[in-house]
């Protein structure tokens, strides 16, 4: 276990900026520079199962982008994030609203793995037990280590919504995601909606509003460049080599054991769907 005190240069740099800071952080596991890019996401503890699917896929797909995931180790929506950017390989942080030392037996074991590949955190002494003021107080954690919440479920008067509000006064994005109109879990979202923030379906809405993610647009569209589905057979398998690196023709037939004359013909209509560039010295590549 670190303490971390405002004056730590390892303390979380957005976390600094918000106007009450916790004097001190007793961390878990590491806080880390790319930690500044951090998206929260939080939610009901009694979802959906549409809501917990969602929460999980954009936090996985957030964190393989690089961006940190906090979230406050709750039952449901908060669970679901954590799993995802761990999913991910990322990182995510989880804020607490008691001491480090109080962790249920049922969330320890979940609270050792995120803090293997990112970090558990509390403003609280590590003895110090939770109480229903410590939950809306750690809120305000959660959204200032951010640069946007996203609500996915959540009543009017829960917890996520708080949140929000909290993100709000910090100067931070919010975000929400629809839900069926009957739900009492989607009352939360609507409402925010309503009054102004962004609805959501998929993560390029996050990534487009907040300037600083706003590179990994770039990213995603590299990505689905390299999506060959929708290709032959014949037209995979030379994409595929040329993923790797540029090829001079002869490795290319032998890579894709495709015979000379129908290696060219396959590769003519690959420079003409604008696939493929032909190199100088008999070389091609991805285009």
């Amino acid at each position: 276990m670190y303490t971390y005190t405002l004056t730590d240069e390892l303390y979380p740099y957005n976390l600094k900026q918000i106007y009450d800071p916790p004097k001190v952080l007793y961390v878990d596991g590491d806080i880390r520079e790319e930690d500044k890019l951090a998206i929260a996401i939080v939610g009901t503890r009694q979802p959906s199962s549409y809501g917990l699917e969602t929460a999980r896929k954009f936090a996985k797909e957030l964190a393989g982008l690089g961006i940190t995931i906090v979230s406050g180790l709750a039952l449901g929506i908060d669970s679901a994030a954590h799993e995802g950017a761990l999913e991910a390989g990322g990182r995510t942080i989880a804020v607490l609203g008691h001491g480090l030392n109080m962790l249920s037996y049922s969330k320890e074991k979940f609270a050792k793995k995120i803090a293997a590949s990112g970090a558990v955190i509390s403003e609280f002494e590590p003895d110090f037990p939770a109480d229903k003021w410590t939950f809306p107080r750690r809120n305000r954690i959660i959204s200032g280590l951010s640069l946007g919440v996203i609500v996915v479920e959540g009543a009017q008067d829960s917890g996520s919504l708080i949140t929000a509000r909290l993100a709000l006064e910090q100067g931070r994005e919010v975000f929400a995601v629809p839900g069926r109109i009957d739900s009492e879990i989607a009352r939360g979202p609507h409402s925010l909606i309503k009054e102004g923030a962004k609805l959501i379906e998929k993560i390029e809405d996050v990534l487009e509003e907040i300037e600083a993610l706003k590179s990994k647009l770039r990213t995603i569209h590299f990505q689905g460049e390299l999506d060959f589905s929708n290709y032959n057979p014949e037209e995979r398998k030379i994409l595929e080599t040329l993923k790797r690196e540029p090829q001079l023709i002869d490795k290319l037939s032998m890579e894709t054991k495709l015979e000379s004359g129908r290696l060219a013909v396959v590769l003519i209509g690959l420079e003409m769907k604008r696939r493929i560039k032909k190199l100088p010295g008999q070389y091609y590549s991805l285009a």
